[in-house]
């Protein structure tokens, strides 16, 4: 057999980049040598033009070789890969080019870490991220920005996908697809129904729900309920997954949650921080030629951040520490007035202020359904305001002081899927614990209440009430932009606009803006958390 024979016998082996993920580079030279050579012989038979099945191949292959030339953490890869991507352009062919200049069009690049970053801790989580998927996500190049939290949510992730526990490789990654799906988040949906083949998923199962088991159907609800209206769970929707035919045993019903929790609040995050395609999937890249006028493709620099005419913010950095500091010293006055007016302070908040804020946050029920429509049962259900609901006799507002994560999410959860409570519990500490006692440009800030605020208004947004925190602290601390960004990020993410990202706070970096980012996720998550776990107790009981 001639050289050229042993290497189109290798053809469709070189296609699967998961080679590359290893630490051994003696590994990722001899994989990238023989794809060189495969590439090259794909253009030498006809420079310029190529058989046909060649140059399809080559269309194939080439945007991932593109991605991997530009996202890469190991140096080695990035330049052979970029060396191949010139050599075919070289050679006369149509080569891909990234649509965006980052992994997020509301932040500019040069304020995310690069592939080669010097921080040893950041470069760590880098190459951990592309050897468990062949990648470096845009979501994961962002949350980069904050290492130590992106520490705690890989090792969430990881276990929750590939690590031990009682639901089936191919089975947890399809729930994250039905999960994204609630919110059209094709990002998440289009990663992750690649890693459901990659665990030897029914190709079937991706055609949709109707293509899945009975039992997995069943989960339909619960994913709806969790990701719009998490109120409405009740101990008789645990009881139907939980008894008859294709039942869940609780472990497996308690894993899957925890799934559906995950995506639906990275959804939250994926649309609140404008994170784009990833290079090599269809809408990451183009084989289009730059046109002249391609400059003003969506990303801007960070000086529009703070100097945009039209921004609609009134209160500076200076205020917003001052205010801090009047809350700071208000709070032990504040906190001796009975819980019956703590209650008042909570529901006048609940139903005046944000009854008036929903008519301005654009819900789902009108956005034209996606493709990932097929995974969803009901997809126009959406958000409603909790004030608003029209079960107020059945349905009271939910009290952490009757369920709280650290006495019954923590311990339950833990119980019943080992392990992940104790992961998630540090997650939201580290989340909210997060600072680097700054404000926009001052320093020496302490922004504890901020966080703590900002943390308490998304559980108010879904009915959760702390009956050991001052709610009039909200309307001191955040401006109306503000609370309709992060009610926006938080219920209806994918009406995120680039203007509700820059309009709130200007003052803010966009580091800043992305740990609020990272608040609304885990608030978010807990919140779905503590829903499902009151119904589940209730259910035990």
């Amino acid at each position: 057999m001639s050289d050229d024979e042993d290497l189109l016998a290798e053809d469709e082996s070189l296609r699967d980049f998961s080679v590359l993920r290893t630490r051994d580079s003696a590994i990722r030279r001899r994989y990238l040598d023989s794809l060189g050579k495969i590439i090259n012989l794909w253009t030498s038979k006809s420079e310029g033009n190529g058989e046909k099945d060649d140059k399809k191949s080559l269309m194939e292959i080439l945007p991932s070789v593109l991605m991997l030339s530009l996202r890469c953490p190991f140096p080695d890869v990035r330049e052979k890969c970029a060396n191949m991507v010139e050599n075919v352009k070289l050679k006369g062919f149509l080569v891909p080019r990234p649509l965006f200049k980052g992994p997020s069009c509301f932040i500019p690049s040069k304020e995310v870490p690069p592939i080669n970053t010097d921080d040893e801790q950041t470069h760590t989580l880098l190459v951990e991220a592309f050897l468990a998927l062949g990648r470096v996500p845009s979501v994961t190049a962002i949350m980069a920005i904050h290492p130590q939290y992106l520490d705690w949510f890989s090792r969430t992730e990881f276990y929750l996908m590939r690590g031990e526990g009682p639901l089936p490789f191919d089975w947890r990654h399809y729930i994250a697809i039905m999960a994204a799906s609630r919110h059209q988040c094709c990002y998440l949906g289009h990663i992750y129904e690649l890693e459901f083949l990659k665990y030897n998923g029914d190709k079937e199962w991706l055609k949709g729900l109707e293509h899945v088991p009975r039992k997995l159907q069943r989960l339909s609800e619960i994913n709806k309920y969790l990701a719009h209206q998490p109120w409405l769970i009740d101990p008789s929707q645990m009881e139907k997954l939980l008894k008859g035919q294709d039942n869940w045993s609780l472990s497996e019903l308690v894993q899957a949650i925890v799934i559906l929790a995950h995506f639906h609040s990275l959804s939250s995050f994926v649309f609140g921080c404008g994170v784009v395609s990833e290079i090599d999937f269809e809408a990451g890249h183009t084989f289009r030629p730059p046109s002249l006028n391609e400059a003003n493709q969506p990303s801007f620099d960070s000086a529009t951040l703070n100097t945009n005419a039209n921004i609609k913010s009134s209160m500076t950095g200076d205020e917003l520490m001052e205010r801090m500091k009047q809350v700071l010293a208000e709070q032990d006055v504040g906190m001796e007035a009975s819980q019956e007016e703590l209650f008042q302070h909570f529901e006048k908040l609940e139903s005046g202020e944000l009854a008036q804020s929903t008519a301005e946050v654009r819900t789902s029920q009108d956005s034209p359904l996606s493709d990932l429509a097929r995974y969803l049962n009901d997809p126009k259900f959406h958000y409603k305001d909790f004030a608003s609901r029209e079960e107020r006799e059945s349905i009271s507002t939910f009290r952490i002081g009757d369920c709280s994560w650290e006495e019954h999410g923590f311990s339950l959860i833990n119980r019943l899927y080992p392990d992940i409570g104790t992961i998630l519990d540090e997650k939201f500490n580290i989340t909210l614990g997060l600072t680097y006692f700054t404000l926009g440009d001052k320093t020496n800030v302490d922004t504890t209440v901020f966080r703590l605020a900002t943390w308490n208004y998304i559980h108010l947004v879904f009915g959760i009430y702390h009956d050991d925190y001052l709610y009039t602290e909200v309307n001191k601390l955040m401006e109306k932009s503000y609370k309709r960004y992060i009610k926006m990020v938080a219920t209806c993410p994918e009406k995120v606009t680039q203007m509700d990202y820059m309009e709130f706070m200007p003052q803010l970096t966009h580091s800043e803006r992305v740990h609020i980012n990272l608040l609304l996720l885990e608030a978010r998550m807990q919140a779905e958390l503590l829903y499902a776990v009151g119904a589940i107790l209730k259910y035990m009981k």
